[in-house]
């Protein structure tokens, strides 16, 4: 879906921050990234999965496979990437340090900002006031809103998402809640693959457009008010009725 990652991170090279959240079903993905860009992998993930992260990190030491290797695992015997760039943390990101209880297990949860600074510090080796996340791939995560909306609360804007939502965002109401408020804040979708979604960070913060305190004269949306005075000046107090699309 990414053909020329190495033409948006050549600059940065080794020093790009590239954290993967949840497990999908290949390595190759991450690995790909990871062995074109020639960075440090970040994968966070539940216990159960990040153990195969673990056991690709002991293939890539002695470039094979055995009796007793996975199906999954199996695959990273093809890529060239150092064992010690790929760092294994246990956990979901989220607002802050804790658990919560899924189907029967508890499951640590990380705030983001210090899961990122003791990536982009002790790992990679940046100074503390360039702690940030160039590039998220989030797979299918029954934790995806939580994740994102927690991300956007930190603060951080990586350059490139890709995310594989557990619905299409025109077909489940929370998935298009959360989707539609990523390109609010500036993320212009620019491919996608099934549920597979590539996202670009514009800089563009339409919350930022127009004033959120403007008492409503008549039920308008602020926000389209104002794009609405944008494109056709002096409709200023009109009420402008769209068209239902089926």
């Amino acid at each position: 879906m990414l053909a020329n990652v190495w033409d948006f991170f050549s600059t940065k090279g080794t020093k790009t921050v590239f954290v993967s959240v949840g497990t999908g079903n290949s390595c190759l993905p991450d690995l790909d990234f990871a062995e074109t860009i020639g960075c440090k992998l970040l994968k966070v993930d539940v216990p159960e999965h990040a153990s195969k992260w673990r056991e690709i990190t002991e293939i890539l030491k002695i470039r094979k496979a055995t009796d007793t290797t996975s199906e999954f695992a199996k695959s990273a015997t093809r890529k060239w990437v150092l064992p010690k760039n790929i760092v294994v943390d246990e956990c979901i990101p989220s607002y802050a340090n804790g658990t919560i209880e899924h189907d029967g297990s508890t499951i640590k949860t990380k705030q983001w900002f210090e899961l990122v600074k003791e990536h982009c510090v002790k790992t990679i080796g940046l100074p503390e006031e360039e702690v940030h996340v160039d590039i998220l791939k989030l797979d299918s995560s029954p934790f995806e809103n939580q994740i994102l909306e927690s991300l956007w609360h930190t603060g951080f804007r990586p350059s490139l998402l890709l995310i594989h939502w557990n619905s299409a965002p025109d077909e489940d109401l929370q998935t298009l809640n959360t989707a539609a408020h990523l390109q609010m804040l500036g993320y212009a979708l620019i491919a996608k693959e099934g549920r597979r979604f590539l996202y670009y960070f514009t800089d563009v913060n339409y919350f930022e457009t127009c004033s959120w305190e403007t008492v409503a004269k008549r039920f308008e949306n602020p926000f389209v008010s104002n794009l609405v005075k944008t494109v056709y000046p002096g409709t200023e107090g009109t009420v402008v009725h769209f068209p239902l699309t089926k």
